[in-house]
């Protein structure tokens, strides 16, 4: 191992926190794991602060009274006694016997601080053999390998400003997920993943329409919505669909007049949801019923279907129509009729409003919510924090932050990562923060490059 420094006792050690003189400047840097050989074991810290010391600059004004009375500065020798001195955080000790606990004891001064070993930062941080390859530890050399199961199962969230790589990111857990394995949804807005089916995966690309959704099988509320009705037209809505006989539109409408009529709802109305209704068809929403692929058909083992959301549609339809989508696929989840399945949802804050409640809101809820349990989970990308649904964040077990300068959003982000959400203004481009379920400790984490 590489010896970086020596513990010094300016501030004395504690079982939690230690200060070491830096041997070779720039040899470590704030955010790198060290270690430090103790009793039973070595502890394992973080670097949480750098220092540039130099007791000739101690005493402030030195460079002032200098200049004023043309004193001499110190002499060259002493400008090159600077030393660096690093703060460090105590996270865990390496037993001699490979298991973790936690720290008891200080670290001795003049005890030699190294660089910490992969091997030691990958069992510190719980990375998997064979895992979900999302990058590399930065600066350290080691795989970022993340549990498929936890990553899948307790839901992820990316977020970060436009250009910083949410998009790559997702689709590089997109490839991961499915060399391992794992059903996968994407909910494509801007056409950003059809390399998924054009590189080797066995992957198809499908506009949204091409879903077969029978009208008489879909939410109320979600045609609803996409038609935005009147509070009467919804009612008329739903009493024709309690009383619905069949799934074609056809049979929508002749519940609607046989209803309107039994109600005593005003022709006004009855016209104006059958006209809204008429609408969907013409522009293509029901276009699948008949010919169109089966939501259960979506879900494959080891496949991906990339859905394309860019139809040129009011955006309150295509936003019923994804809910409508993703909430006849987690009912297939769970009549057993698909398999545990990934649903990627890029620009997430569209589906997801935290102020506004839709349909594909209270689908993606649900699915975020009691998809643990049905071996499925979603993974949301975000250009804020704020805006995006607090419920569905508060969900994902996985937080991936990439670079975010908003104050609003970084002020949400110190709940969740603590002091690293300090760096977040600074991380570069494709660098990202991992925090939650699948690390023990936040971890900031070069994004790899994509396969395909």
């Amino acid at each position: 191992m590489e010896k970086v420094g020596v513990v010094i006792s300016r501030t004395p050690p504690t079982e939690l926190a230690f200060e070491f003189e830096v041997l070779e400047p720039g040899a470590i840097a704030t955010g790198d794991f060290v270690e430090v050989p103790v009793e039973r074991g070595a502890l394992l810290a973080r670097v949480a602060g750098m220092q540039a010391v130099n007791a000739a600059f101690s005493e402030l004004g030195v460079v002032t009274e200098a200049s004023e009375y043309g004193l001499r500065l110190p002499s060259a020798a002493l400008l090159s006694s600077e030393v660096h001195v690093a703060r460090a955080r105590a996270l865990e000790v390496i037993t001699e016997d490979g298991e973790l606990a936690p720290p008891l004891h200080p670290p001795s001064p003049g005890t030699p601080v190294y660089k910490a070993s992969r091997e030691s930062i990958s069992r510190l941080l719980g990375f998997r053999e064979g895992g979900v390859w999302l990058g590399e530890v930065w600066h350290s050399g080691v795989d970022a390998l993340l549990d498929p199961e936890s990553l899948v199962c307790h839901h992820v969230a990316v977020v970060g400003a436009t250009g910083s790589g949410k998009s790559h990111t997702l689709g590089v857990l997109s490839e991961e997920l499915l060399e391992h394995g794992y059903p996968v949804v994407v909910v494509d807005v801007h056409g950003e993943y059809g390399f998924l089916a054009e590189e080797g995966y066995r992957a198809r690309a499908l506009k949204l329409t091409g879903v077969s959704l029978k009208p008489g099988l879909l939410s109320p509320d979600a045609v609803a919505e996409a038609t935005e009705m009147t509070e009467v037209q919804r009612d008329l809505l739903h009493l024709a669909y309690d009383g619905l006989e069949g799934v074609e539109l056809g049979d929508v409408i002749e519940s609607v007049e046989r209803v309107a009529r039994e109600y005593g709802f005003r022709r006004e109305t009855v016209v104006g949801v059958i006209r809204r209704l008429k609408t969907l068809k013409s522009m293509g929403v029901f276009a699948g019923s008949e010919g169109g692929v089966p939501p259960e058909e979506l879900v494959e083992e080891g496949s991906a279907t990339v859905l394309e959301v860019g139809l040129g549609l009011p955006e309150r339809a295509v936003n019923a129509l994804v809910g409508t989508v993703v909430w006849l696929l987690f009912e297939a989840r769970r009549s057993g009729a698909v398999p545990g399945f990934a649903l990627v949802v890029d620009e997430a804050q569209r589906f997801l409003p935290q102020e506004e409640d839709t349909f594909s809101r209270r689908a993606l809820r649900v699915l975020a919510r009691e998809g643990r349990k049905f071996r499925t989970g979603i993974m949301v990308a975000s250009q804020r924090v704020v805006g995006l649904d607090k419920d569905v964040l508060s969900q994902s077990g996985t937080k991936v932050v990439l670079r975010m300068d908003s104050v609003t959003d970084l002020s949400m982000l110190k709940l969740l990562l603590g002091q690293s959400a300090r760096l977040v203004p600074h991380l570069p481009r494709g660098v990202a923060i991992v925090a939650g379920v699948t690390v023990r400790y936040p971890v900031m984490v070069k994004v790899r490059g994509r396969k395909s």
